[in-house]
């Protein structure tokens, strides 16, 4: 999202000015989810039945010209990262990477019909921030909450993966398609032969359009022979 005025100037603001005011719009809708703010990381966190949800809020100066603010949202379930930890042993980066879900704000639907996907929000001034606040609020309230309520189980997140098929293949993410089809298999209920076919295809699909790494496919069948055992 660009500024609305799109002519750089001289910044009006300080990033404290800019994280406190976004804690003032989000927090109390956080606090009413029950997320847990630290203020150190600026970073919201909740036990969620037998999952951890936590959100990152990522701010980047580029002072004096401007504020860039991003999120990354990560989704934590014992069972799936106990599988995981044994297929991504050798080719594990971060500590991240065994998370259940990991959305970023690029997953989310953008509001702005000139950037439909957005991977951070600019702000170059106060109506940009008053923007923002609001769109941030809104983005947290009424979609990343629920999709946090919809990932509290492995049997609710068996039922969001298989009313909404191709949703762990848009966001992109190789772990996340992993997590759909430990999810199969863990749950029973859908068929966890069929699941591989499809997400193994989907993937083909979107590295020939190059919106997923050749890695993700690699990812995939370790998570299949690890799942078969």
């Amino acid at each position: 999202m660009e500024s609305a005025s799109k002519q750089p100037s001289p910044l009006e603001l300080w990033l404290k000015d800019v994280q406190s005011y976004l804690y003032k719009m989000t927090g109390p809708i956080m606090d009413r989810a029950n997320f847990s703010f630290n203020r150190t990381n600026y970073t919201f966190r909740r036990k969620n039945k037998k999952s951890v949800d936590e959100l990152s809020i990522i701010f980047l100066s580029q002072f004096p010209v401007n504020y860039r603010v991003s999120f990354v949202l990560e989704v934590w379930h014992p069972q799936i990262r106990h599988i995981k930890e044994s297929f991504m042993s050798d080719i594990l980066q971060k500590e991240s990477n065994l998370c259940s879900i990991v959305l970023q704000l690029k997953d989310f639907p953008s509001n702005d019909p000139q950037n439909e996907v957005l991977r951070d929000y600019a702000i170059y001034n106060h109506r940009d921030l008053f923007m923002v606040g609001d769109w941030l609020a809104q983005t947290l309230q009424y979609e990343l909450i629920p999709i946090c309520d919809q990932m509290s189980s492995i049997t609710h997140m068996d039922s969001f993966f298989e009313a909404k098929p191709d949703w762990s293949l848009n966001t992109h993410s190789g772990g996340n398609a992993c997590t759909d089809l430990i999810v199969a298999k863990l749950s029973k209920r859908r068929n966890f032969e069929e699941r591989y076919i499809e997400l193994m295809q989907g993937i083909k699909e979107r590295i020939q359009s190059q919106l997923m790494s050749p890695e993700s496919r690699q990812l995939l069948s370790l998570c299949y022979d690890a799942l078969r055992k």
